[in-house]
């Protein structure tokens, strides 16, 4: 009999202890896993209304603010006791590294403390961390307990457990701020952690080598070949071709030489300029050389850039790729920079050649003479290889970047328009036109 009375008040007993245990917590759930959370907490999530009085009842003065910072940081839920002594914060993120590492559970030991060591790296010395891992749960979690001062001299203490599983880092965070994080708060914490069920735990894939991944692969290659290889190719091409057209145009002057004599071409002026190459002038026409006359140029070059970098990143290539391509955008800016620096520097040391910077310019029908910032031979037209006109200048070229500069306003025989259709047709080169 008093068996049977002993039995019957144990059962009682464990009846009792197992309600008690179940009714202080409830069930939290997500996408990707369940867990017990104990009773006295507010959850607050990125959906919670800004008009919910819950808000108020945990002492939050900006719902809208809050919300937005959950929305920032990748915040799953925000916990916050009922009186307001303690927040637990969790997250969930997915980056590059969670991709790599992909699964705590399935990697080995030396990888674990490769991790840890990671994660654990602070800026200063003003930190002090302890970390280790817990493995009470479904899957295993590092823990960072960090303590500190921040700011100069005020105090910080924070304790984090986190897990990375199926390529995502998740972390449940108790910033204790100024105070020290008590030991009924660390229970609380763990308890949620080890309370943690996912759905569903996969293994590290392995690489497949698939018909798309070839073709990422590709194409990769190819805009980063395009951006970097193609000056190098075209560099050499282009010194080859002018070199080309020199020795035509060298061949052609000494013909033209054994023809016509400057005074025989000297015989009808139809236009006069005089035009002084100051710094500003030069200047101008080093930012249009640069950046109107060589726009083509300039655009398939940021072009190729932005396709090097978007390609990188989006396709989240290796590390060295992304260096690369953002190695050489920088390298293209900077030259885009200081480009009109360099070629205003080399149009400088050609008009300073001369006995002065006063361009004197005699138009004749059979050719042209250029005094004062060089010698005063007379040449023919053809020597002129592109004619452009931007803003309040002519420019006469006769090599890539070598530029005969006109002042509209410095014509002394003649006027700019009548000189403009004058000298399209005696080149007859493609003209270009800017501003004015």
């Amino acid at each position: 009999m008093k068996l049977g009375k002993i039995f019957r008040v144990t059962a009682a007993l464990l009846v009792f202890a197992a309600v008690s245990l179940t009714a202080g917590a409830s069930t939290w759930e997500t996408e990707d896993f369940t867990a017990q959370v104990p009773d006295g907490f507010y959850e607050f999530n990125r959906e919670t209304p800004v008009n919910d009085p819950a808000w108020a009842l945990a002492g939050v003065a900006d719902p809208s603010a809050k919300l937005q910072e959950y929305s920032e940081m990748g915040a799953l839920a925000n916990f916050v006791s009922e009186d307001g002594t303690l927040s637990i914060l969790a997250m969930k993120k997915e980056s590059g590294y969670s991709q790599q590492v992909f699964s705590l559970q399935e990697i080995g030991e030396e990888e674990r403390a490769e991790v840890l060591s990671r994660l654990s790296q602070t800026e200063g010395d003003q930190f002090t961390v302890e970390s280790g891992y817990h493995t009470g749960g479904q899957v295993p979690f590092f823990y960072l307990d960090l303590s500190g001062v921040i700011e100069g001299d005020t105090p910080h203490h924070e304790l984090i457990y986190g897990t990375i599983v199926n390529g995502a880092a998740y972390t449940f965070d108790i910033y204790g701020g100024e105070k020290e994080i008590t030991e009924e708060q660390r229970e609380i914490l763990l308890g949620i952690v080890d309370s943690l069920r996912f759905r569903e735990l996969l293994p590290i894939p392995e690489y497949e080598l698939t018909a798309w991944s070839v073709i990422q692969f590709v194409l990769l290659i190819l805009v980063l070949a395009a951006v970097v290889v193609t000056p190098f190719i075209y560099i050499p091409i282009r010194k080859k071709s002018e070199k080309k057209k020199k020795a035509h145009l060298a061949s052609l002057l000494e013909e033209y030489r054994k023809t016509h004599t400057d005074e025989q071409v000297a015989k009808e002026l139809r236009f006069s300029n005089t035009t002084e190459c100051t710094k500003e002038t030069i200047h101008t026409f080093s930012l249009y050389h640069v950046y109107l006359k060589n726009l083509p140029s300039l655009l398939l070059n940021s072009a190729l850039c932005i396709l090097a970098v978007g390609v990188t990143f989006l396709l989240d290539s290796a590390w060295w790729m992304k260096l690369v391509a953002v190695g050489v955008t920088v390298y293209f800016v900077y030259k885009a920079f200081t480009n009109p620096t360099t070629v205003e520097r080399i149009q400088r040391k050609a008009f300073q050649r001369g006995p002065s910077q006063l361009a004197v310019y005699s138009f004749y029908e059979e050719g042209f003479r250029v005094a004062g910032i060089q010698s005063a031979a007379i040449y023919p037209y053809f020597q002129l290889t592109a004619v452009r006109k931007y803003g309040r200048y002519f420019y006469l070229y006769y090599g890539p970047d070598n530029v005969y500069i006109l002042d509209r306003e410095g014509f002394k025989t003649g006027d700019a328009e009548s000189f403009f259709a004058f000298i399209r047709e005696k080149t007859d080169k493609k003209t270009g036109q800017g501003r004015g």
